[in-house]
């Protein structure tokens, strides 16, 4: 199958278009000028087209004769930082000309748009109890970046009601690379240390206090809990549990119209997989009760098991160990940077 790829030189993208390339299939990249990246992805036999997502004349030259287009080009945070224009320009506009490229390839099969979680408000002062469906929670981002993307999950919306094109939209989690889940801010204490020193609330002198008394240097991790001492849990995604989404949904006409939560096999536990990684890191951790805003959620994953069979195939002790070996050699995803 012949498919274009926007944001293939992103770890996300890259390690999707190696393994289509890998299936045999013929992938097409949409890169940026001049763009560093290209050459390597240029090596694992992916064509390069360079353009701007916000011009259409560019995109549909990309695009053309195109069966399938996966849709992972955005202007996001940690890309920036980037104007409220730009962010309009290539999220909401580019996606716009992705699918009016799409419309006029002869023989496109399947459109998958990516989104991501920051649609949704999914940090209320309680947490969230039950498993967050796709349909659970209000689209009602305010950044730049979450709110363009709600623009970009209408636009789809439209162009398969009005011009029945085969599209999905997947929702990532947040999203590890090899090795990145060592460095998730929110597992070491000097992130919340940071966040409160020099606060004049008392609960939060109070915890910043409790944590000096404990702390003693880098790597040090935490049990974030709430006020009340519940342990924080969130859900995460691995490149590899994306790209199984992308194998297992392309031409699936059951996925057509529908948005999907990409997530990880099981969330994030604090309380059951800190202790775990502090042994795999020889570090110590610490239990604190934090007075702010707590990470308290998962996603139910029945709509995309159901649809296109999502298993996703590591367990966070899985993604742990490989995150250790990973830092201990030089091999791993080919470009493991931050996109």
């Amino acid at each position: 199958m012949r498919i274009l790829i926007t944001g293939i030189t992103g770890r996300v993208g890259a390690n999707v278009a190696k393994r289509f390339v890998g299936l045999g299939h013929d992938v097409t990249g949409f890169v940026v000028p001049g763009d560093p990246q290209s050459e390597k992805v240029a090596q694992i036999g992916a064509h390069i087209v360079e353009g701007d997502l916000a011009s259409h004349s560019d995109v549909r030259t990309a695009a053309d004769g195109a069966e399938a287009i996966f849709h992972l080009g955005a202007a996001f945070q940690a890309g920036g930082p980037f104007t409220p224009e730009q962010y309009f320009d290539i999220n909401v506009k580019g996606t716009f000309n992705i699918l009016e490229a799409a419309l006029a390839s002869d023989g496109i099969q399947h459109v998958i748009h990516t989104s991501t979680d920051g649609t949704m408000e999914k940090y209320p002062p309680e947490g969230i109890e039950e498993p967050i469906r796709e349909d659970s929670l209000p689209l009602a981002a305010t950044s730049w970046y979450g709110y363009t993307k709600v623009l970009t999950e209408h636009l789809v919306d439209r162009y398969v009601r009005a011009e029945s094109l085969p599209a999905t939209v997947f929702r990532f989690a947040n999203a590890w690379g090899a090795g990145e889940a060592l460095d998730f801010g929110q597992f070491h204490m000097r992130t919340f240390m940071d966040q409160l020193q020099g606060s004049t609330v008392p609960e939060c002198r109070e915890a910043y206090e409790l944590m000096s008394k404990a702390y003693d240097g880098d790597p040090h991790l935490i049990i974030a809990a709430d006020r009340n001492g519940r342990p924080w849990k969130k859900h995460f995604v691995e490149v590899r549990d994306i790209i199984h989404a992308y194998e297992n949904a392309l031409g699936n006409p059951s996925t057509f119209g529908k948005t999907y939560q990409l997530a990880s096999r099981e969330p994030f536990h604090w309380e059951n997989m800190i202790p775990y990684l502090a042994e795999k890191l020889n570090a110590p951790h610490t239990k604190v009760n934090l007075p702010i805003t707590p990470t308290y959620y998962e996603y139910d994953l029945s709509a995309s098991k159901r649809d296109f069979g999502y298993d996703p195939p590591l367990s966070l002790r899985d993604m742990i160990d490989e995150a250790i070996a990973y830092r201990q050699s030089s091999e791993g995803a080919i470009i493991p940077t931050k996109v």
